[in-house]
């Protein structure tokens, strides 16, 4: 991480990284999304389901997708956040639409799994055991909805007023409350979250276009499962993935180094 993304992220708990994908990636990415989002549901590829607006293990339909998990722009800064010790352990594919009229409840970690989770800065770096990445391939707008946060919530020790930022849940065009920000990614952009930070989702209101991206997530390679599944994906998933995917996927001890995080960059087979 650079001087300025530590700052900022121990500063608000979230990154918004411009412009990390090349034109060809995000072309590459958008078109594997399309043929997924047209597919009949019997022929999508194996270990891949179609639930509400997400494709869960939709990172794994097509390498142009599965090679974000180890893209050159987030990948020194999930390292670092993990303590050069990063599993990659879920991934989906949304496409957000005006159909769903409600709102994802603002939640974080702290909440949802009391003291398992740590946000911690040490000999000037950050370390936080439950990390989010977020790519976008469709561009959202001041006003659609998607993601809102609220910066710094991450370092917070209260526990947070019950309907103290929206105090009626069900009026989706209530004005947003001055604390929380609306986080607004255009196609080729990713955002970086620590699950500790409070976070949830608006209704999108744009009815002639979508909000697709991708979530990948990340914790220590050494850090159970919560849900007590020792492998993150299905087999037939892991099958086709390609050796560097499945060694981000592996679990080790806590004094092992994966051989895989000594490299910059990192380029699927």
């Amino acid at each position: 991480m650079t001087p300025r993304e530590r700052y900022l992220f121990d500063l608000r708990g979230y990154l918004h990284l411009e412009n990390v994908l090349s034109a060809q990636e995000l072309s590459d990415a958008q078109t594997a999304i399309a043929q997924l989002v047209q597919a009949p549901p019997d022929t999508l590829p194996p270990g891949i389901q179609r639930g509400g607006e997400g494709f869960s293990n939709g990172f794994s339909a097509d390498k142009s997708l599965e090679a974000l998990t180890l893209h050159p722009r987030t990948w020194p800064i999930i390292k670092e956040l993990t303590g050069n010790k990063p599993r990659f352990n879920r991934g989906s594919l949304v496409v957000n639409t005006h159909e769903n009229r409600k709102i994802t409840p603002l939640h974080c970690a702290r909440e949802d799994f009391r003291w398992t989770r740590r946000y911690a800065v040490k000999n000037g770096e950050i370390y936080t055991n439950d990390i989010v990445v977020f790519f976008y391939f469709t561009d959202v707008y001041p006003g659609d909805g998607g993601l809102v946060v609220l910066p710094g919530s991450h370092k917070s020790r209260f526990e947070r007023p019950e309907k103290l930022f929206f105090p009626n849940p069900d009026d989706t065009d209530t004005e947003l409350h001055p604390a929380l920000v609306n986080v607004t990614p255009k196609a080729g952009d990713a955002v970086i979250i620590t699950e500790m930070l409070t976070h949830g989702v608006l209704v999108w209101k744009p009815t002639e276009r979508d909000r697709r991206f991708l979530i990948l997530r990340y914790k220590p390679h050494y850090f159970q499962d919560d849900r007590g599944i020792r492998e993150p994906f299905p087999s037939e998933v892991m099958e086709r993935l390609s050796p560097e995917t499945q060694a981000l996927a592996a679990h080790g001890a806590y004094w092992e180094e994966k051989e895989l995080v000594k490299r910059d960059v990192v380029t699927l087979r």
